[in-house]
């Protein structure tokens, strides 16, 4: 299926469409389970079995066969990774203007067609914008569980040149992304980064290499820091989100204390 798309569809990403909708399966909201409630993981685990039977047909941002798979996911991990703010609600430019012409409908005949005033399409307008705030928000925590969960199966050092001879490179490569992310995140203005970036840093913390007391002793200072932010989170529901990823990250941050004694 994946192939004969590919081939109606030809494309250098040709598999950013597939990703998309893995985005969407793991998103959508069924049997009333909350999509931050669904596990990523098996979804990705999926996602690396089909990518198994690629044909050399199949190549994507210049990688061919089973890899281009991971090599699409990690292209848009990328991309959604970083937070744009939406756009300010845009205002009347002109006050009175807006005013005269609520006067003027006001004094319509009341067989007069009704047409709808300024301020309800601007009421309407913001009312949309809002929603569509919200999704993005939602959509950018979401691709950040799908990052974290990436991490932690390897697939962000999938296809890397190297990676046969030098896996410890490959590793390192597959994890720098994600813990630059983890560490800058934290001192963004807007808490939905704090939220990804929480998300990221636990898988990080889970994936690290044992015995390494420098990088044991950042990960711990950076879970302060987000736990200093995780009080300034106004939203209840991502605040939730945020307190169970601490207590999990610090379990998981234990047991690299463990490693070291």
């Amino acid at each position: 299926m994946v192939q004969s798309f590919v081939v109606a569809n030809p494309s250098p990403t040709p598999l950013t469409p597939i990703v998309d909708a893995l985005f969407e399966a793991i998103s959508t909201d069924t049997g009333g389970q909350s999509s931050f409630l669904r596990d990523p993981h098996p979804y990705l685990r999926r996602f690396i079995d089909a990518s198994s039977y690629f044909s050399s047909s199949i190549v994507h941002a210049g990688v061919v066969g089973p890899l281009a798979g991971p090599r699409a996911l990690q292209m848009q991990i990328r991309k959604y990774s970083t937070w744009t703010p939406s756009a300010p609600p845009r205002t009347p430019s002109n006050p009175s203007l807006l005013a005269v012409s609520q006067r003027s409908a006001s004094q319509q005949p009341s067989s007069a067609v009704t047409v709808p005033s300024a301020a309800t399409l601007s009421l309407t307008d913001e009312m949309q914008r809002i929603a569509m705030d919200r999704q993005r928000r939602k959509d950018h925590i979401q691709w950040a569980r799908i990052h974290a969960a990436a991490l932690e199966l390897g697939m962000l050092s999938m296809g890397r040149v190297g990676e046969a001879n030098n896996s410890g490179y490959a590793y390192a490569m597959g994890r720098a992304f994600s813990e630059m992310m983890a560490r800058d995140a934290v001192w963004e203005s807007d808490e939905v980064e704090w939220v990804a970036g929480i998300c990221v840093l636990r898988a990080v913390i889970r994936t690290a290499m044992r015995g390494d007391r420098r990088q044991r002793d950042e990960y711990d200072e950076l879970l302060r820091t987000y736990e200093g932010r995780w009080k300034e989170i106004k939203d209840e529901a991502r605040q939730a989100v945020v307190t169970e990823i601490l207590l999990s990250a610090k379990e998981d941050l234990a047991r690299l204390d463990e490693s070291l004694s």
